[in-house]
């Protein structure tokens, strides 16, 4: 593991920043392996550091590059801006936890995008659920017939009951 290079820690910024999450980098340390990109607790990177220990540690958030990438997991951290956001019902969330699409009927609240954008998708505690891709404006949702599909799943926190593997970031 290592720190992150100047360019990657601009573009690492930047993305917090799109995301409002610049606060992350007061608790966390972002080292990289290769393109993969580890929050790590300041703590345990002291811990590590001190004692010389080569390992890889920390939940992956993305991969980086031109930009940030995020994992599943990195979403769930970092995402705070509510404009790449659908809400879904219950029964949406359901649905989508089984590997499903969204369908117009199960949207809730839908924030600001548009078609063919990745897009956070959320339960109606605002948790974030899993990713998606829009198929259609985000201001558009409300006229199109509700057993029409709005959002593509992309991956779910439910496919890790599924043993898919979810490392590829999106």
């Amino acid at each position: 593991m290592r720190d992150l290079n100047e360019k990657e820690h601009k573009v690492l910024r930047k993305a917090l920043k799109f995301f409002n999450s610049l606060g992350f980098l007061e608790n966390f340390r972002i080292l990289a392996v290769e393109k993969d990109v580890f929050a790590v607790s300041r703590e345990l990177y002291e811990f590590l550091k001190k004692r010389e220990i080569k390992c890889l540690a920390g939940v992956k958030v993305g991969e980086i590059g031109k930009r940030l990438r995020l994992t599943l997991e990195g979403s769930f951290w970092l995402m705070k801006n509510e404009k790449k956001k659908v809400w879904v019902n219950e029964h949406g969330e359901m649905l989508f936890l089984y590997g499903r699409d969204i369908f117009s009927g199960s949207v809730i609240k839908a924030g600001d995008f548009e078609q063919n954008e990745i897009v956070f998708v959320c339960n109606s505690f605002g948790d974030i659920i899993g990713l998606g891709k829009s198929r259609f404006n985000s201001a558009d949702f409300e006229k199109i017939p509700r057993d029409r599909v709005v959002i593509e799943n992309l991956v779910d926190r439910g496919a890790y009951l599924r043993h898919e593997k979810l490392y590829e970031a999106f």
